[in-house]
């Protein structure tokens, strides 16, 4: 089973998200994913994901709070099989 780190970002100001977020990713091991609930659509943070070859799924609700996915692209199928994506 993949783990789960979770940063609501929601309440944050910014640069926290980001800073957070990176801070989290720059550790990001196989096997662990991040997500983050944001209620902005973070464009730099995916910028900083393809810079570290990393994948992520973005899925937003009626509300619309956005839910980030970030993953190593090996654990997809790993994660598909959890219902994660």
């Amino acid at each position: 089973m993949p783990e789960e780190i979770i940063l609501d970002a929601r309440e944050l100001e910014a640069p926290q998200p980001f800073e957070q977020a990176t801070e989290i990713l720059r550790s990001l091991k196989p096997g662990e994913y991040l997500k983050m609930l944001h209620r902005k659509v973070p464009y730099p943070l995916f910028d900083f994901c393809n810079t570290l070859s990393l994948s992520y799924q973005l899925s937003s609700d009626s509300s619309g709070d956005h839910e980030i996915i970030i993953y190593h692209q090996e654990d997809a199928h790993i994660l598909q099989e959890a219902g994660v994506l």
